[in-house]
């Protein structure tokens, strides 16, 4: 685990993975940092990934559509729809992923609670609430893991792009 960013087990949930870190930016502008698209874009996905598609409505049931392109040229599409928003507090939203291939691993329950600690500083808390598995060759403790560090250099790659 990377000591920037901490992880556990979503409250003792089964299927669930909680992910935070903190900044050192204001609860708003990390807010907007999530709910503006071409902000998104910048640092939402898996590092080294190629964005080739990114459409993000942060509006209740707003869509969500997102192409990666990886290192071997195999395209991830990620789509889905937004749930709830709360600005600047929370943003829950359900996806899925079809890999290349036409697979679809899994089907997940995504929720960014943004807690204000200070003028200066927010809390980015992501809960993964795997809802169901498709076609996915491992278990969900493998989907699991596959958040934990997607969302982990998802979060790493936000620090960056604030600065």
């Amino acid at each position: 685990m990377n000591p920037k960013w901490k992880s556990e087990t979503a409250d003792g949930e089964r299927n669930a993975v909680k992910i935070s870190r903190d900044y050192d930016f204001p609860r708003k502008s990390v807010f907007e940092m999530f709910t503006d698209a071409k902000k998104a874009a910048k640092f939402w996905g898996p590092e080294g990934a190629v964005k080739l598609v990114f459409e993000f409505d942060a509006t209740p049931g707003g869509s969500i559509r997102i192409h990666d392109q990886n290192s071997e040229g195999e395209v991830g599409k990620t789509s889905g729809t937004v749930l709830e928003v709360v600005a600047p507090e929370l943003l829950v939203f359900r996806s899925a992923t079809v890999l290349p291939g036409g697979t679809t691993p899994f089907e997940a329950l995504q929720t960014i609670r943004f807690e204000e600690l200070g003028p200066q500083r927010t809390r980015v808390t992501v809960r993964v609430k795997i809802l169901r598995t498709g076609s996915f060759p491992g278990d969900v403790a493998d989907l699991e893991s596959g958040f934990e560090g997607g969302w982990g250099e998802t979060l790493e790659m936000l620090q960056r792009e604030l600065r």
